[in-house]
């Protein structure tokens, strides 16, 4: 008796969960949320990488900037900064950033940058960034019109988030 087991399963990489851009008081705690599900099958690396960018873009004129697409290891700028490093070996991937009692200096372009090393031919890069902007405590008059105007520029600003994945069930071949 002879029994074949075929289970194949083809994934597209993709961002589960993106950070997204804000408004918050100094000295308020932030929290910051990226994870990522790989396109290959068990067991390989992915790492996340939380980058730093002072004064990237500024708050006014922002561009949507999650992208699912693989994307060429670019040049970080000179003010750039590597904040943390996490790495696994399996197919998902997530991490929080957190900041404790924001302040001034920590306003600008925050990255998620996912390395999957799940192509023999390389490795793939995939990234997400948002903006943090901290306004001082005396310009806020009422945390609700913070918040209202948070909601009102991510509803106009699209998150192109995709899932996509084929699984094929497994199929029993039997010969006698």
């Amino acid at each position: 008796m002879l029994i074949t087991l075929f289970s194949h399963s083809v994934c597209t990489a993709v961002f589960t969960e993106v950070p997204h851009d804000m408004t918050a008081q100094r000295g308020q705690d932030v929290e910051m949320a990226c994870s990522f599900r790989g396109a290959g099958t068990p067991s390989y690396s992915l790492e996340i990488q939380w980058w730093y960018i002072r004064n990237h873009l500024d708050w006014m004129d922002r561009q949507p900037w999650t992208t699912n697409e693989v994307a060429p290891e670019e040049e970080m700028p000179k003010d750039a900064a590597k904040i943390s490093v996490v790495k696994v070996v399996g197919s998902n991937i997530s991490h929080k950033l957190r900041l404790s009692r924001v302040k001034s200096s920590d306003e600008g372009t925050y990255e998620c940058r996912v390395i999957d090393f799940s192509d023999h031919a390389g490795a793939r890069h995939h990234r997400v960034r948002a903006y943090l902007q901290v306004v001082p405590e005396s310009n806020v008059v009422n945390k609700r019109e913070i918040l209202h105007d948070q909601f009102v520029h991510s509803s106009n600003k699209t998150h192109h988030v995709s899932t996509f994945c084929v699984e094929y069930s497994p199929t029993a071949v039997w010969s006698l």
